[in-house]
Order: structure tokens, then sequence, then C-alpha cells
């Protein structure tokens, strides 16, 4: 086997068997020589090889390294573009809880105001009212309770507030079958003749139904509803108390049906003169009401349908002013 050396090279033998061992001593130098250059490729190989598998090692840790600061970056960049978390329901109501162990204000009770105010509540009417006889009855609708109680039983000329029992009256006609609402009655039906008589507080209409039915007639029937001390004499008279039982059995509806309460109430809640006590009441409240007003007589019966709760309030007065009557209205209101 040929092989191309450098100049200074001779031919080289495969293996030292076929030397000739006479000539081995004047040979020896340059066998040495042949075998260095014979180990000299394999040195060669083997660093080679070790190179390789350096820059394959390091390539590989370079790119492990690279990977994993990627997966580093993307995950930073997930959590930056993240959005908070919305709480769950057990995070809100630990929450919750949380805020439970923490000192608040209590709240005012909403409950209507039901003791009776009346000692309280007198200086002032006296006041407002100095001059002229009074009496006013207020009723909680929530329980009946009596809030202001000042002369309920005094009798007063009823003014236009004895319509109220005329129209019990001609309620009773109709719900008996005596009569309907369509029945003819005083030049128009008897259902427009209620309604002038609450809501423009007519005369004509009650005029001629006492004289058809008979004032007395009318007063038994009053009686018979349990309403002793209002009625029929000369002239008409009524009391605080007759009156504020009246407007709680028909803010309950214990004694009307249901039609005939919605008809007497919606009369009630648009008549025109609202000078007393829904201008008292003003922008708490909603008055369903009748008045009268005679000489010096003013009389207000009202269902007030309040923020602070729904109230009977009579005022009745000999001597005083809407004004008065309103100013009352409002110190009551108040004082709930």
């Amino acid at each position: 086997m040929n092989r191309a050396y450098g100049p200074s090279d001779g031919p080289e033998q495969d293996d030292a068997r076929f030397s000739d061992p006479s000539s081995e001593s004047s040979a020896g130098p340059a066998k040495a020589a042949s075998h260095a250059r014979r180990r000299h490729p394999a040195l060669i190989v083997i660093a080679i090889v070790i190179v390789v598998a350096l820059v394959v090692g390091c390539g590989l840790y370079t790119r492990y390294r690279m990977t994993r600061n990627g997966a580093g970056a993307s995950s930073e960049a997930a959590a930056a573009t993240e959005t908070p978390d919305t709480p769950t329901a057990t995070e809100t109501l630990d929450a919750a809880d949380a805020d439970l162990t923490k000192e608040a204000p209590v709240p005012e009770p909403s409950t209507p105001r039901n003791v009776d105010i009346t000692a309280d509540m007198k200086p002032t009417l006296d006041s407002i009212f100095a001059g002229a006889d009074y009496a006013v009855q207020v009723v909680s609708m929530a329980n009946d309770a009596t809030i202001v109680s000042i002369d309920p039983e005094q009798q007063f000329t009823g003014a236009s507030t004895y319509k109220l029992f005329v129209a019990y009256s001609m309620i009773s006609a109709v719900e008996n079958g005596t009569m309907t609402w369509d029945t003819p009655f005083n030049g128009q039906t008897l259902g427009s003749c209620f309604d002038t008589m609450i809501v423009n507080s007519d005369n004509a209409c009650p005029l001629a139904w006492l004289n058809m039915k008979n004032p007395l007639t009318v007063q038994q029937e009053m009686r018979d509803a349990g309403f002793m001390n209002s009625g029929f004499a000369d002239d008409s008279y009524v009391t605080a108390g007759d009156l504020a039982d009246y407007l709680t059995r028909l803010y309950k509806g214990t004694f009307m049906d249901p039609d005939s309460r919605a008809k007497l109430l919606e009369d009630m809640t648009t008549q025109v003169y609202r000078s007393g006590i829904p201008t008292g009441i003003g922008e708490h409240g909603t008055v369903a009401d009748k008045v009268g007003f005679l000489y010096g007589l003013l009389h207000d019966a009202a269902i007030v349908y309040s923020d602070k709760g729904d109230y009977v309030m009579v005022i009745l007065t000999d001597g005083s002013s809407w004004g008065a009557i309103a100013q009352a209205a409002g110190a009551i209101y108040d004082a709930l």
C-alpha cells in the first residue's frame, strides 16, 4: 500500500516483523519517527471528536437556555396582560363576613310612630288655634293606635263633612239593590250626583237625598253602623271621633263593598279644596279628604298616605283658618 509523505519521509514498513534485524540499530531513529507519524492522525481524530462534542454540547445548552428564558418571558408577559380575577362567591361572602365585624352605625327604625303624643302636641296646637274652638283626632292605620286625641266627642256643626254620611246612605242603597249608580236622581244619575257632592262639595245632591230619605232615616243608618255621636237635628252635627272611625273603616274596607270604597276614595283624592291637611302634608304623602266650611266653621277629615305611614287625621275648627289647619297638619306630621 503506497502513501504520500513529506520530503524527509521514506517508505514505511507496515510491520516490524518484516524488517532486517541486522539493520535495526542503524534504522532506529527513522523507525521511531515513522511510529510517531502513525500515532499523530489518531490524536487529531480524538481532538476533533472532543471539539465537536464540546460544540454540540454548547449548542444544546445554549438552545436550552434560550428556550427556558423564552418560556419565562412568555409567562411574565401573560401575567402582565392578564386581567385580575373576579372574586368568587366564596371570596365575596368572606369579605362580607369580614365587614360584619366592623362597627357600623345602627339605622333609625323606619316603622311609623304609634305612641300617643297628645300631651306633647297640645301646647303647639293650642297656640296654632289660639282663640278658636278645635278638636283633633289622629289614628295610625298600622295598628289603630290613637296618636293625638283632643276633644274627640265635641260636637260641631258638620258643614260639608256630613256629606260623608250621606255618601254612606247612597252606597247602602246601591249595595242593597234599591238603586244603581245609573238611576236618575235630581236631574242626573245617582253616580254623577255622588261625585259632584264629594269632589265639588255640591249641596243640591245631598239636600235632595235627605229630602227623599228623611234626615232621621239617614241618622238611623248612621246609628246602625255605629256612629253614635253624629247625626241630624236642626242641622247636621259631627264629632272628630265619629269621622275618624268612619275614615278608619273606609281605609280598611270593612263597611262597604270594594267597588263602592274605590269610588269614594277616588272622589276624596281628587276633591278640589286642598288648602288644609293636603297643604300641610305637602310632598310627604297623598291625602284623600272631605272638607267642610260654613261661616266660621272649617273642617278637614282625611286619610293620609305618608312616607311615615298611613294615618287618619281629623281637624274640626270654629273661628280658625285653612292656614292654621295646614300648619297643625304639618306639625303633627313632623312629630310622628
